[in-house]
């Protein structure tokens, strides 16, 4: 993938050149000066959502939120730890809220106990659907991006943002639960 990235960067550096060569240094400090805007707005938001998962961490309702989310698991999953099980429902629980980069350490915390347990290829693989498919209930990341560029109703988003992630997210556990069998 770094191949194929530095040649397209340098072929396009190359155009450029050879096509405007006063461009050249303005196109990459303007790309460079948005990237870094976004990335420092995303940060932000993804700062106070991790900030609001460590409360509840630290709150113990983190455990309540599983216990909550419980049967829905137990259907998805079958028999998981209450370790797995909260990070489970952590980790559903903030892709619902759109936040989805901010999830990775739940994630990965939610993988390791899954892959502890029997039956740990057909529990990895539905945590993966759903990870990737994640209904969305509040698309919080793709209503920061549009309102960090200028977008006058950012948050005309969210219905077709839960009706697709919905459908998705059927559409993959239904896959998993064919193809995958539970041993």
């Amino acid at each position: 993938m770094n191949i194929i990235f530095t040649l397209v960067l340098s072929l396009s550096t190359i155009l450029l050149i050879l096509n405007n060569p006063d461009a050249v240094l303005s196109a990459f400090l303007d790309g460079g000066e948005k990237a870094l805007n976004l990335s420092l707005k995303l940060v932000v938001v993804y700062a106070v959502w991790l900030g609001i998962f460590e409360i509840l961490r630290r709150t113990e309702l983190d455990k309540k939120l599983s216990k909550l989310l419980k049967p829905i698991n137990k259907f998805l999953f079958g028999k998981t730890s209450e370790d797995a099980n909260n990070f489970i429902s952590m980790n559903l629980s903030a892709n619902m809220l759109g936040i989805s980069g901010a999830t990775t350490p739940l994630g990965i915390n939610a993988i390791s106990e899954l892959e502890k347990e029997q039956n740990s290829y057909y529990k990895t693989a539905m945590f993966f659907v759903l990870n990737a498919t994640s209904v969305q209930i509040l698309p919080s990341s793709v209503i920061a991006l549009r309102s960090s560029m200028g977008s006058i109703s950012s948050g005309d988003i969210i219905i077709p943002s839960i009706l697709s992630t919905l459908v998705s997210t059927v559409v993959g556990i239904i896959l998993v639960k064919i193809f995958i069998k539970k041993s």
